[in-house]
Order: structure tokens, then C-alpha cells, then sequence
């Protein structure tokens, strides 16, 4: 068993940074640590703070990470050695300031908390305004799960959007959905807090500009 630490680069606190479902925060150092974790693969995200943006990263051998992916615990090229438990399995990310530009937006989604692998189930919601509440149509808004895409969407009149998915694979998801922007709008994004085996969620949840919230999805593999 080893520690993973995650560096989030230059000493960038807040971010959310997930390891198997469990979430933590980096410290105002950078940093986000995740102990007694197991050689093998391991499922992992990172949700950059408001006004910052995800630019790289890379693991312990120089090989690259992305916002989210697999991150495999290994003494490599050695095939069988373990990764010494005294050393930690550490995960970089670079981040930079983000210069919003144009109307600020928020996006609303919505979803169910639970479904089955491969079960249809809708994700909705609306893009506005913020300071006004205008409804904004026909503007393209993407949906995916831990990085991976479930599609897009077009908001309708009343800023509106509806979206059929599944996911085909058993375990515990975030869920996003984001509006990407314009020259005159700023983009928003709607995604899941780490929650597992939550029963239901009661209302909406909001993002105006890169502020997160959300619901999450717990998907189950049948037996």
C-alpha cells in the first residue's frame, strides 16, 4: 500500500481531485494526499478552482495525464516489482488563470441518482444570463461522464436542453455538462460532487461561471 499525492502546479489550492471515487481537495501548497492505496490501476479526475484552467500533466515516469483517466501504481519497466511503500506515486498537474471573457452564463442540470448499466435516462437543464436570467437558445451544451462523452445537446427557446443517455460500465460517475462559450458568452458547466450512494437528489443544482455542484450517478453492474 502506498500514498498517491497529487501536485497541482504552481501551488494551486482547491482543486478537486478524485482517486476511485474518493475526493479531496488540494491545500493552499498544491497538494491532495490519498493513503494506504493499492499497487494496479486506479480510476482518477481533477476539477480545476473558478478562474483556472487544466493546461497538462504527467505521472511519475514523465507519462501524460489528462483531466481524468487511469493512473497505474507500477515500478516500471521493472514488470513484478512493486512500488516501494516509503516512496509516494505522485500525479502533476499544471494549471493557468483563465480571462473570462464576455457575458457571464449559468448552466442548471439535473439527472437521476441512480440506473442500471446500459439504461436509457434523461439529463436536463437550462443555460441563462446570470445577471439577467435571459434564456439562451440554440447554443450547443456537451455531456459526458469522467471525461468520457455521452454526446451533445442544443438549448431550445427557453434556454432549454434534454438529453437520452446510458453509461455502459458499473461504478460511481461524474456526471458534466457544459456550455463552451462564445466570443460574447462565457462558459458554464454543470457537474457531480463525489456523493456515493446517495438516495435521491432534491433540486437542481447550479454553476455560474466555473463554480461547481452537481448530482451524482451511481451505475450498478448486474451479478
Amino acid at each position: 500500500m502506498v500514498e498517491v499525492r497529487f501536485v497541482c502546479i504552481t501551488s494551486v489550492g482547491g482543486v478537486r481531485c478524485t482517486l476511485d471515487g474518493v475526493t479531496k481537495y488540494s491545500n493552499s501548497s498544491g497538494f491532495a494526499y490519498f493513503y494506504s492505496i493499492s499497487q494496479g490501476a486506479h480510476a482518477y479526475s481533477i476539477v480545476p478552482p473558478e478562474g483556472m484552467r487544466f493546461v497538462s500533466g504527467h505521472d511519475h515516469f514523465g507519462r501524460p495525464l489528462y483531466e481524468s483517466g487511469i493512473t497505474t501504481i507500477e515500478w516500471a519497466p521493472i514488470p513484478g516489482i512493486p512500488w516501494p511503500e516509503d516512496l509516494p506515486w505522485v500525479m502533476a498537474f499544471t494549471f493557468e488563470e483563465e480571462i473570462p471573457v464576455g457575458i457571464p452564463t449559468t448552466t442548471i442540470m439535473s439527472a437521476p441518482s441512480t440506473a442500471a448499466v446500459d439504461e436509457k435516462f434523461f439529463i436536463s437543464g437550462i443555460l441563462y444570463e446570470t445577471e439577467s436570467g435571459i434564456p439562451i437558445p440554440s447554443q450547443p451544451i456537451n455531456h459526458s461522464y469522467n471525461g468520457k462523452s455521452l454526446g451533445g445537446s442544443t438549448t431550445g427557446v427557453d434556454g432549454d436542453y434534454l438529453k437520452e443517455v446510458s453509461i455502459p460500465e458499473a461504478g460511481t460517475w461524474t456526471l458534466k455538462s457544459e456550455f463552451p462559450g462564445t466570443e460574447a458568452l462565457q462558459t458554464s458547466r454543470a457537474l457531480a460532487d463525489a456523493v456515493v450512494g446517495a438516495a435521491s437528489i432534491a433540486s437542481p443544482l447550479l454553476i455560474a461561471g466555473s463554480i461547481i455542484t452537481g448530482l451524482v450517478l451511481i451505475i450498478y453492474g448486474s451479478n
